[in-house]
């Protein structure tokens, strides 16, 4: 099930050590009322928006969630850019970036403890979920 509110930010803020900004916008995927994967999105300028993205380990999350968290920015919003942030050693998640088509833009070294701070983008045209044939008729129901 997806959810639209912002009911289960919190969950997702804990799990990934974020604030959020107060116009932040969730799109979360729950399995029997738990949130097993989240999209948060905030600072929305028309032209890029930031989001950060989070799947609980071992979960498997529904192609409809995959489908939203992309056809909310690029479809809804209508912006040109997405902007992560990533921390160096989380291999996971810089991984799943770039199976979505984030690609690194930029590096700001010794962020944090953790390491540097990569800023992954991802242009509506390298976006592999919207531009894949395969992935059309998930976005058709997710668009209705």
């Amino acid at each position: 099930m997806i959810d639209c509110t912002n009911r289960y930010m919190a969950v997702m803020c804990q799990e990934i050590g974020l604030m959020p900004t107060p116009l932040a916008q969730c799109i979360m995927c729950l399995r029997d009322g738990i949130a097993i994967a989240g999209a948060i999105f905030e600072g929305y300028n028309t032209y890029t928006i930031q989001t950060h993205i989070w799947i609980k380990d071992g979960c498997i999350t529904e192609k409809e969630w995959y489908a939203a968290i992309f056809d909310y920015p690029f479809n809804q919003l209508q912006v040109n850019k997405l902007i992560g942030q990533v921390s160096s050693k989380n291999e996971k998640a810089c991984k799943l970036d770039e199976h979505f088509g984030f690609e690194v833009e930029a590096v700001i070294k010794d962020h944090s403890p953790d390491g540097d701070l990569l800023l992954y983008t991802l242009p509506r045209d390298k976006c592999r979920i919207l531009n894949s044939p395969k992935w059309q008729r998930v976005l058709k129901v997710v668009g209705e």
